[in-house]
């Protein structure tokens, strides 16, 4: 599949389920050679429903092929888990891609819409908490990776995550 077949658009509120349905899609391919299984299980219902927040900030997209959702993912100036922000940082949020549609260039075309609109908007350094599966291709788009983290999903529910990061131009 070439990208010119693949268009992105806004998400909205009225995306929610679809969006909830391919989230647990992907997520589901996380694999257990990466996370331990009862902690993946515990944390699937959790990460795997789409943000209403996210898909009225106007900065969550959809990648689209063929007529139906291959992908999304979108960018905050808020920092996910507290809502913090700092000036000129901007964060990734909530990637995912269905697994019929992996390695054609969906998630990187989502990615470089995100990347472009943060850098028009003022940020100058972009962040991601990448699951450890994540972490080749955050990598391959410039990322270099900060540290290990825990993130707490819900109280005793704790995934491993790589914080990276990149400039923007």
């Amino acid at each position: 599949m070439v990208a010119n077949e693949i268009t992105i658009r806004v998400a909205t509120p009225a995306d929610l389920e679809p969006l909830s349905v391919l989230i647990a899609a992907s997520y589901a391919t996380l694999g257990e050679a990466a996370y331990d299984r009862e902690k993946l299980a515990a944390a699937m219902p959790l990460m795997s429903r789409a943000n209403p927040t996210l898909l009225a900030s106007g900065t969550y997209f959809i990648a689209e092929t063929d007529g139906q959702i291959a992908g999304c993912g979108g960018w905050t100036f808020e920092k996910p888990g507290n809502g913090e922000r700092v000036d000129g940082i901007a964060h990734i949020r909530h990637f995912a891609t269905h697994p019929a549609h992996h390695r054609k260039g969906v998630a990187r075309l989502l990615l470089q819409r995100c990347l472009d609109e943060a850098a028009r908007a003022g940020a100058t350094i972009m962040k991601s908490q990448s699951t450890l599966l994540a972490e080749p291709f955050y990598a391959s788009a410039g990322f270099r990776r900060v540290r290990p983290i825990d993130v707490e999903m819900s109280p005793g529910i704790v995934l491993p995550v790589v914080e990276m990061e990149r400039s923007l131009p």
